[in-house]
This record gives structure tokens, sequence and C-alpha cells, in this order.
């Protein structure tokens, strides 16, 4: 009896606890993991966000870089993590991918996070090498299935978004276009410019001054809408009803995250991501604010797992 007694006061204690330390937080700093190495995309999201996070939360907020196994280390760093709301993970659209790439992943892509608020969005450009005959998403179809297997796709490597979005094309098209990986999306990039490739799903970033100077042209854009980035061209899903392919970045928690903790970060970063200055900071970068709830991020992750499952089953996409 006497443990027992013990037993459930612990358990009104360790429940007054974390409600006081919901209602407290943050009193320490936070860290936010980008799963990939410095420099890139996800860590230059995390920079922008993060110091105007430790503002507005009067705490420290440290950007730590745990790369490795193509993001999966760092993620699954934070999924054992405590969850308190102190640990958080910068993740991207890679992150809704991977559970269709991989075989075996150390944690359960949904059952293992709290999405937390979605960021930004970039789309991609579907472009061809100048030299190709085509100007618009329904010449590059009539074209490649006029010469079948002829055509090769550049890819920033096996799995990563710039593949699957290609994939997600062909499928929906039934065009038959080789796929020609490399190693990094400006490799491959290179490749269509020098015709080893003659076309890509590139990132907007990366792909606009290249089409600019005409070493490539830009035939759509691979969202839902134009992109402000290059309002001059259409949208896939003009000619492809439904088509959407688009790199996101987004904060999610370790599971079992209170609830209270969650909706202040998401509140924060949803104001975070519409100031002016990150609004310019993310167009820069070919990036579109998002925001939202909680519920808004999950819904998207629900959708895209899926959806990209299907896409790598289809194409025969593997890695062990």
């Amino acid at each position: 009896m006497r443990v027992l007694i013990r037993l459930c006061l612990a358990l009104v204690m360790s429940g007054v606890y974390g409600q006081a330390g919901s209602a407290a937080f943050p009193d320490r700093p936070i860290h936010i993991v980008v799963p990939f190495p410095p420099g890139g995309p996800v860590d230059v999201v995390a920079r922008i966000v993060g110091p105007r996070l430790g503002e507005r939360l009067g705490q420290s907020v440290v950007i730590d870089s745990i790369a490795g196994d193509d993001g999966i280390k760092g993620s699954d760093f934070v999924a054992k993590a405590p969850p308190y709301g102190y640990t958080l993970l910068l993740a991207s659209s890679t992150h809704t991918i991977h559970p269709g790439t991989y075989s075996k992943l150390p944690f359960d892509t949904e059952k293992a996070f709290a999405p937390v608020s979605l960021l930004v969005a970039s789309q991609l450009i579907l472009v061809v090498n100048p030299s190709l005959p085509v100007d618009s998403v329904e010449e590059l179809i009539a074209y490649a299935r006029n010469h079948p297997g002829k055509l090769r796709y550049a890819s920033g490597g096996l799995g990563g978004p710039t593949q699957l979005a290609f994939e997600l094309f062909k499928i929906t098209t039934g065009v038959d276009i080789t796929h020609a990986p490399y190693d990094g999306g400006a490799a491959a990039l290179n490749a269509v410019v020098g015709d080893e490739a003659q076309v890509m799903m590139a990132p907007i970033i990366a792909a606009l001054p290249m089409i600019r100077d005409r070493r490539l042209r830009g035939i759509a854009v691979s969202g839902a809408h134009r992109a402000p980035a290059a309002p001059e061209l259409p949208t896939i899903a003009e000619t492809l009803p439904g088509f959407t392919a688009v790199t996101w970045f987004g904060v999610l928690a370790p599971a079992g995250t209170p609830m209270a903790v969650i909706n202040r970060l998401s509140s924060e970063l949803d104001h975070i991501v519409h100031e002016p200055d990150t609004v310019k900071q993310f167009a820069a970068l070919g990036g579109e604010p998002v925001g939202g709830s909680p519920a808004t991020f999950a819904a998207l992750i629900r959708a895209e797992i899926p959806k990209w499952v299907r896409v790598a089953r289809e194409a025969g996409i593997h890695i062990e």
C-alpha cells in the first residue's frame, strides 16, 4: 500500500512539474539540429530563423550540425531527445522522401516527431539544355514520346528531391527518360548546361542565374502556383493538373513534447517567417514563407509520405 501511495504521489508531482515546466518554457537554451553539413540550404534556413526565435523567446538558440546518412543521423538524435522543446529538428522535404527510398529507418517518420511549424517552401524549375527544341511542358512530353530513351535527366543524387520530382513527372506523363545521377545539384546543373543530360528538375535559386544568362531554358515551375521569383514561367500543373513537387523546410520536435510548448514555438515561428526581413532573405534563396499551425504541417507530412513512397516504388528507387 505504501508503495502504491508513493507511486501515485510521484505521478501527481511529475504532472505538476510538467505543467510548470511548460508554463516556464523556455528557461534554458534551445538547440536546433541541422541534419546536413553546414552551408547547405537547411543550415541557411536555420541560421535565418534561429536568432530571431531566440530574440522572441528571450533565450539563446544554438544551431547544431549533426550530419550523416543523408540527414537520418541528426533526425534520429532529435527523435530520441527528451521531449521538452529544447531539442528541435530543422527538417526538409527529404524527411518525407526517406520512408520510400530507404528500406529501414531507425525511427517512425510520423510517430517519432511532433510537427511544430512549416517555415518556407521552394519550387523546382523544369529546365532543358537550350539545344533541345522544346519551349513548353507539352513540347517536352511530345519530344520524349517521339524519342523514347534518348533523353537523360540529371539529378543531384540517388533518392534526392530532384530525382523524385522528375520520376513523378515521368510517372504522370508516361515518358521514357533515363536518369543520370550526379554528386550534388551544382554538378547536375552543369551536366545539363554541357549537354551530358538534357533536362532536370532544378532548385530555383541555382537554376535562375543560368536561365537568365541563357545557359539553360526554363520551361515551368513545380508548385501549385507560379513562383514569385520567376512569374513568367507557367506551372507544370497548368499542363498536368494536380502536379506538385516542392521542397520545404520546417521544425519538428520529439514526439511527446507538451502541446503548450509546441503551440508557443509555432506561434513565434509563424510570426518570424512573415517578418519583412525574413521574407526578403527567403526570397533571395528562391523561397516563399509558409508558417501555419502544427496541424497544417502534420497534414503535409501525412500527404507527402505515401506520395513519395509510391513514386519510389514505381521508379524502383531503393537505398540500403
